[in-house]
């Protein structure tokens, strides 16, 4: 039981850290787009080179979907901090714990197809001069997803919904034995 505490002020440390840094971050997002003009940005849209008057839209399109990726990742602690405010009142096998399981799942593993679709997809530099320092959508990708993490944790959560599930039908068929 002490360690489900322990494991509980993690995963409720992690959450209210989310929110402070997405508070932090979307400050300086903001202001990066009010008072720096994107036109010697280089974006690359599909493999077209996108013209200097439009850097605007696909730069806010990208930002938007990488903001939508991190408030799936937001959204998947908090029904994991739920999971746990359970598992800290011992209730192990609910429906409530594998429904958010496999919620949890299926939010890692769309997240890891939107990151892979995003880097295929748009290539942005922060200036003409391409190089690795100026690899803008590379840099915001690398730091939402860990290469094939997001995409096991996801298949982790999908399984462990299953066995929970497995479980819950175990436990009441013991129950209802004499």
């Amino acid at each position: 039981m002490k360690t489900l505490k322990i494991f509980g002020w993690l995963s409720h440390f992690l959450w209210a850290s989310m929110v402070i840094l997405s508070v932090f971050f979307g400050l300086l997002v903001y202001s990066e787009f009010n008072t720096n003009n994107h036109d010697n940005w280089l974006i690359t849209f599909m493999g077209r080179t996108i013209d200097t008057n439009e850097n605007s839209l696909y730069l806010i399109s990208f930002m938007i979907t990488c903001f939508v990726i991190y408030l799936g990742y937001f959204y998947a602690i908090t029904l994991f901090n739920l999971c746990v405010r359970k598992f800290e009142n011992r209730i192990f096998f609910h429906p409530f714990i594998i429904k958010q399981f496999k919620t949890i799942g299926i939010i890692f593993i769309t997240n890891y197809i939107l990151i892979t679709i995003l880097d295929f997809v748009f290539k942005i530099h922060s200036e003409q001069a391409i190089t690795s320092s100026t690899n803008f959508s590379e840099s915001i990708l690398n730091k939402l997803s860990a290469p094939m993490g997001s995409l096991i944790i996801g298949f982790f959560f999908l399984v462990l919904s299953q066995v929970f599930k497995e479980a819950l039908k175990q436990k009441q068929e013991n129950e209802l034995t004499i």
